[in-house]
């Protein structure tokens, strides 16, 4: 230190202040220049007056560089709950009021108290791990299950734009949540996705046929959609498809969903979403079957739906109001006890529809545009255990190959013989024809 307050580094002399504090402990400051031309003052305290003297350095480069410092008093939570306001006009109410759940519950117990330039990638994968297991509520001290693996991608969504956010406002450098992403229950060993067998499916469509209540499940059963997406079906959404006589499709470009005791009815999860679902014979009956029993309803008094209407719901309550989910998972669980068959969800059906497809050697392109997944790469990433029965069926495939080209070698070699007569029964030498 000079006597015209100067800390002399590494590469020169530096304009700076260091003063040991009572501590112990050394606070250096130093005014630094923006390329802009802006400038701040930059202080801090460490150990040793040569930390403090690299830490003058430093600032001054970084300075330089356009790198402006990290806020070391910003924490996850005060992050998360800013971005959180900032995209509260953009994001749908059903949007947001998730996120704001998922926060409460999952996000700020563990994370909130913690300084956001410190979180590192490897305490957010054990945060991730810890999810995957059952642990208590800090709120309540009851016990959580296992947080399933859609939840855990919408908090890592959360994260990452949280960061993204705090990043482009200056007050953080890295975003730990692109190194670190939640672990899927089949990679953590734990339960893969849950789908009904051919024999298993059969016997709860032949139950949810018999309930009127379960007809949106059968319907489920044979489409593959969303329960979102088959409860927010119109009759305006029920075509027939004009280069296909006979042939019938839903327009699906909406899902309903609810939550504090509101509907919600907004556009399908992606994109992709927004898709054509042709019908299969069955579900065109279960459809009709609907549109007879909805005429029937209407007239009954009391009635509250507008029946058979464009804008009305294919698969309404039996007083015309559009059904909830709720209401079609108890169903479920009536309807799996009908069919003796396991206790699954109504998403169960999807998955079960998407399995067996791909195990019927439909190709992923095609069951990915009829899910309406954006990436093939999800379907493939989701319904993997549905391709070992195609795996093996290659290896015949491989045998029956290697069985022509061996049978194509015998015939090569016959043919060497053949062409030896031909010259006289011996090799012709090489070298020059002479005349």
């Amino acid at each position: 230190m000079t006597g015209d307050g100067r800390a002399k580094g590494r590469n020169g002399w530096h304009k700076g202040n260091i003063e040991e504090l009572p501590s112990g402990r050394f606070r250096w400051r130093v005014w630094v220049t923006y390329p802009d031309g802006t400038r701040e003052r930059r202080q801090g305290t460490v150990r040793t007056k040569t930390e403090a003297q690299r830490a003058i350095i430093t600032a001054q480069k970084e300075a330089q560089e356009g790198v402006r410092p990290v806020s070391d008093r910003l924490t996850v939570g005060e992050m998360v709950t800013e971005y959180m306001a900032a995209k509260a006009g953009s994001w749908a109410p059903r949007t947001l009021w998730n996120n704001e759940k998922l926060y409460q519950r999952h996000v700020s117990p563990h994370l909130a108290h913690l300084k956001a330039a410190g979180v590192t990638p490897r305490a957010l994968r054990a945060y991730f791990e810890g999810l995957n297991e059952k642990r208590p509520d800090p709120a309540t001290g009851k016990t959580r299950p296992p947080l399933g693996d859609s939840a855990q991608r919408q908090i890592h969504v959360l994260l990452t734009g949280a960061y993204k956010r705090a990043i482009g406002d200056g007050l953080l450098r890295e975003n730990p949540a692109q190194h670190a992403r939640p672990v899927k229950a089949a990679k953590a060993g734990l339960a893969k996705v849950k789908a009904f067998t051919p024999e298993e499916l059969g016997r709860f469509i032949g139950a949810a046929l018999e309930d009127r209540w379960a007809l949106p499940l059968a319907f489920l059963a044979y489409t593959g959609l969303r329960i979102g997406e088959a409860l927010a079906l119109t009759w305006a959404d029920l075509q027939e498809d004009t280069k296909a006589p006979g042939v019938s499709f839903v327009t699906v470009s909406k899902t309903r969903s609810e939550f504090e005791g509101k509907a919600y009815t907004g556009k399908p999860k992606t994109a992709a979403g927004v898709r054509r679902v042709y019908l299969p014979g069955e579900a065109r009956q279960i459809v009709e079957d609907m549109r007879r029993r909805v005429g029937i309803e209407a007239r009954a008094s009391g009635y509250q739906g507008e029946g058979l209407a464009p804008h009305a719901p294919i698969f309404p309550s039996v007083d015309g109001r559009p059904m909830r989910q709720d209401t079609a998972r108890h169903t479920m669980r009536r309807t799996c006890e009908t069919a003796g068959v396991p206790l699954l969800s109504p998403h169960a059906l999807r998955h079960s529809v998407a399995t067996f497809h791909l195990s019927q050697g439909r190709d992923v392109v095609t069951v990915a545009a009829h899910l309406g997944h954006a990436q093939t790469s999800t379907t493939l990433n989701t319904y993997a255990h549905a391709l070992p029965d195609r795996l093996r069926g290659m290896t015949l495939d491989l045998a029956t190959l290697r069985g022509e080209t061996a049978k194509e070698e015998g015939q090569a070699e016959a043919a060497v013989p053949r062409l030896a007569r031909k010259l006289g029964g011996r090799g012709r030498k090489g070298g020059p024809r002479r005349g």
